[in-house]
């Protein structure tokens, strides 16, 4: 547990200082590899959190139902300060 918050706290250092575009690429590329195991969600994880913290919406992708979160597994454009799903 302590390695995983670690990775997500050094990611989260490490992606704040990427543009939002670089941020959005990295989004794009990991999507659109196979395969999910840990260390590709936290990254995820952690890129969300950067965009957010960026001050994008993020509510065409994460969804909070019934005390659950949960987020869409997509390519996304930014679209007024938006992330969008790319049809």
């Amino acid at each position: 547990m302590a390695t995983t918050k670690s990775l997500y706290e050094h990611l989260s250092e490490t992606l704040i200082h990427y543009s939002i575009n670089e941020l959005i690429q990295f989004n794009n590329d990991t999507v659109s590899g196979r395969g999910w195991g840990s260390s590709k969600a936290i990254f995820r994880a952690a890129l969300l959190s950067t965009l957010s913290k960026k001050g994008l919406d993020l509510s065409s992708i994460v969804s909070r139902e019934d005390g659950f979160t949960s987020v869409k597994q997509v390519a996304v454009r930014l679209e007024d300060n938006r992330l969008v799903p790319i049809a």
